[in-house]
């Protein structure tokens, strides 16, 4: 062969040589591009940077929020239907919550209970997250101490139940007249005051003490704020904000 086609032949050589390098050198690169890109899984969606989660309720704000629209009936309605119950009583306490299965006396309960259906149980102070009718547990007092519990459904304004309340002695009597006669504030002009400072609905009213202690119910977050008021001079003295 002569020097000229070998001289050819080597080029040609070393051509292919350094084509097959760079081939691979870009393959090479192309594998480190792709191994270092996070891998996206299938079928996810990033999230909108406006987009923003409707907020989780806690579990008391859930209660909340089954248990306040179901009452239909007014926590001043259902003060004077329970102090309707005791001649000359006042009222002491009274929360809206739940009754238990058995217990309601709203307008689709049937007049006259059937003879196999079992009394009605004392509804639960605490209440009941399953049962479906909402109740105003009252408390109130005879001139003399005497306490009576009395329970009105919520839907309908009737009476389910009402008893005196058990294991009340004579100093327990004295002790809770001499309040309520210290209590010049009645419970309306409280809840008016704490209105004032919070809105929305009134769920449970308790004379403690020389403090009318209040429970509003915010719809639209269901957070509930706890507003004392003087018991004799009508004047708000503190306010908690229950978040959770």
């Amino acid at each position: 062969m002569s020097a000229p086609f070998r001289r050819r032949g080597l080029v040609a050589a070393g051509l292919a040589v350094s084509s097959a390098l760079l081939v691979t050198s870009c393959g090479a690169e192309q594998e480190r591009v792709t191994a270092a890109a996070p891998a996206q899984p299938t079928g996810t969606v990033s999230a909108s940077p406006s987009g923003s989660a409707s907020p989780r309720l806690t579990d008391d704000q859930a209660q909340r929020q089954q248990l306040v629209p179901a009452a239909k009936v007014t926590w001043d309605k259902a003060a004077t239907t329970a102090l309707g119950e005791v001649p000359q009583s006042k009222l002491v306490e009274m929360e809206l919550t739940w009754a238990p299965p058995g217990a309601s006396a709203s307008p689709d309960a049937s007049a006259s209970p059937s003879p196999a259906s079992p009394s009605p149980a004392s509804p639960s102070p605490s209440g009941s997250a399953g049962a479906q009718t909402p109740v105003w547990d009252n408390t109130v007092a005879a001139a003399d101490g005497t306490v009576t519990r009395v329970w009105v459904d919520a839907v309908s304004g009737q009476v389910i139940r009402s008893e005196p309340e058990p294991d009340q002695d004579a100093e327990d009597k004295s002790e809770l007249a001499a309040r309520l006669k210290a209590a010049t504030v009645t419970p309306q002009q409280a809840v008016k005051t704490a209105q004032g400072r919070a809105k929305g609905t009134v769920t449970a009213a308790e004379l403690d003490d020389e403090t009318w202690k209040v429970d509003i119910v915010d719809t639209g977050n269901w957070d509930k704020t706890t507003v004392g008021v003087s018991a004799t001079d009508n004047k708000v003295v503190s306010e908690d904000v229950d978040r959770d």
